[in-house]
């Protein structure tokens, strides 16, 4: 693992605390098109969106780098959590139902959490556009801004279930986002 990065990330969470919070808007909009048993949560921080996944039903795989937010999660029914890098480590392909991915864009990623699908697997993922800054003025890392169009490119391969790009309200504040929900073409497992 990358140590200054997950210095930098159980810094935060020392600081801010590892209660969970509320899921993800988005994921929870949508939760009524997820099937299966398996889930996937990548960078899932301390679990909040692990934890609505695993009151569905999934048994979740909660990845994350920080070992203290790991920390939080271990122990919880359903969910299991490890710390790992995913800048440095491939993801398993063809084993989840739903992969989750939020408020994180690793672009290189795209295709691992594409493969990591089943079929008929689902992918619900949502984050920050470059609207964040040029639209609303908020102050944010410029690496880290999807252009426009770019998340619903970035699947190109699956079938895109609903999508939507612009500023939108999440935790009670306006956010310049895009979010997609998308399906791997195939024949579902039994």
């Amino acid at each position: 693992m990358d140590g200054s990065a997950r210095e930098t990330w159980d810094a935060r969470y020392r600081q801010r605390g590892t209660a969970p919070g509320p899921p993800s808007d988005w994921l929870a909009a949508n939760q009524g098109l997820l099937r299966g048993t398996r889930a996937l949560d990548l960078a899932c921080g301390t679990g909040r969106n692990a934890l609505l996944l695993a009151r569905l039903g999934f048994t979740v795989d909660a990845l994350d780098i920080s070992e203290v937010a790991i920390e939080a999660l271990l122990g919880v029914t359903s969910v299991h959590a490890r710390a790992v890098d995913l800048e440095r480590e491939p993801l398993p392909t063809g084993s989840y139902d739903v992969v989750v991915m939020i408020n994180y864009l690793q672009r290189d990623l795209f295709a691992g959490a594409a493969a990591a699908l089943a079929p008929c697997g689902v992918l619900v993922a949502e984050t920050v556009t470059r609207a964040h800054l040029e639209q609303l003025g908020q102050s944010f890392d410029e690496r880290f801004l999807l252009a426009p169009g770019e998340l619903r490119n970035a699947f190109g391969g699956l079938k895109v279930l609903r999508y939507q790009e612009g500023v939108v309200l999440r935790s009670g504040r306006p956010r310049a986002v895009a979010g997609i929900v998308a399906q791997r073409p195939g024949q579902a497992r039994d």
